[in-house]
């Protein structure tokens, strides 16, 4: 994979911020059980939202965004944002290694040096020293994830169509898989596998709540 690919792999692995929602995720949903379940494979409430308030607490990235989308003051990400940001990201990966595990194959060192390698010019890689270290290792294991996918798949992350091939790749895999998303995260959408925010209907203010 060409080094030119990085921008299509921040399509892919990012959704571009666009205030739709007005739901308050981070702190919305406690710690323990699970925000996602692919197969057997889960991702924690707590994985995501340490991943939400890494995001809301990077002074910089929040005031590049501007007001009302990302709040480092009382730690909210709007639910549009979370769902772009963190969650697809999450379940695709999650989905990525089903899908190479049927194959026979496995995430490489080759692929995670390209992840490491591609990291510092995707979205949030711009702002990866505010991030804590942490969160820079895991976004870089994410991107190997893509690695490995277009590397076995033979998707071309330059071309414009790149996000809907990697639906298509990953579409039979998710639909044989038993997949849940936590609601207060958003919801899962079979077409595009990925997770959109759920829109509250006309006139319903959003819930604050954290049970």
């Amino acid at each position: 994979m060409k080094r030119s690919t990085t921008s299509a792999i921040a399509v892919v692995v990012v959704v571009a911020l666009a205030v739709v929602g007005t739901v308050a995720v981070v702190g919305l949903a406690t710690n323990g059980a699970n925000a996602i379940e692919v197969g057997n494979r889960t991702v924690s409430r707590e994985s995501v939202n340490d991943e939400l308030r890494a995001i809301a607490d990077n002074a910089k990235l929040v005031k590049s965004q501007g007001p009302g989308t990302l709040t480092a003051a009382d730690g909210s990400v709007k639910a549009n944002v979370a769902a772009g940001f963190v969650m697809s990201g999450a379940l695709q990966e999650a989905v990525i290694k089903e899908y190479l595990d049927r194959k026979g194959e496995r995430i490489t060192s080759a692929d995670r040096a390209e992840g490491k390698q591609l990291f510092p010019q995707t979205f949030f890689g711009q702002f990866a020293n505010d991030f804590p270290q942490w969160y820079n290792d895991r976004s870089r294991e994410r991107l190997a994830a893509y690695a490995a996918l277009t590397r076995v798949a033979g998707i071309d992350l330059q071309s414009e169509s790149a996000p809907d091939d990697v639906a298509r790749v990953l579409r039979p895999v998710a639909r044989r898989s038993d997949i849940t998303v936590d609601p207060r995260y958003g919801r899962f959408v079979l077409k595009t596998v990925d997770v959109r925010p759920y829109q509250l209907p006309a006139g319903l203010l959003p819930s604050n709540t954290n049970r």
